[in-house]
């Protein structure tokens, strides 16, 4: 089992609003596939300010790209998208095995 983690630096003082894009995401997606599973969405504590971050479990590698493909695939992914590149100053993706 993975975790799956995408770190987002949002733009100074928009942090909010890219919380809530993901939210929309989470909530487009299971209208989409209503087994779909959702991501939890975390937002900075501590360390850098308007840090967002979207973690998911997945089985494996391969279960990940597969779910990552269906969700760039869906017809309104691009206009999401282009609402989210503005918000979002740098990014990164990291995975992590789960010990159980």
């Amino acid at each position: 089992m993975l975790v799956a983690r995408q770190v987002f630096q949002a733009k100074y003082g928009r942090g909010d609003e890219l919380v809530a894009l993901f939210q929309e995401l989470n909530a487009r997606m299971r209208e989409a596939d209503e087994t779909a599973s959702s991501f939890r969405i975390l937002t900075d504590a501590t360390g850098p300010f308007f840090t967002v971050v979207t973690e998911s479990e997945v089985e494996n590698f391969a279960a990940w790209e597969e779910g990552f493909g269906e969700a760039m695939a869906q017809p309104w992914m691009g206009e999401w998208f282009s609402r989210m590149m503005p918000l979002v100053e740098s990014g990164s993706r990291e995975f992590y095995n789960l010990v159980e």
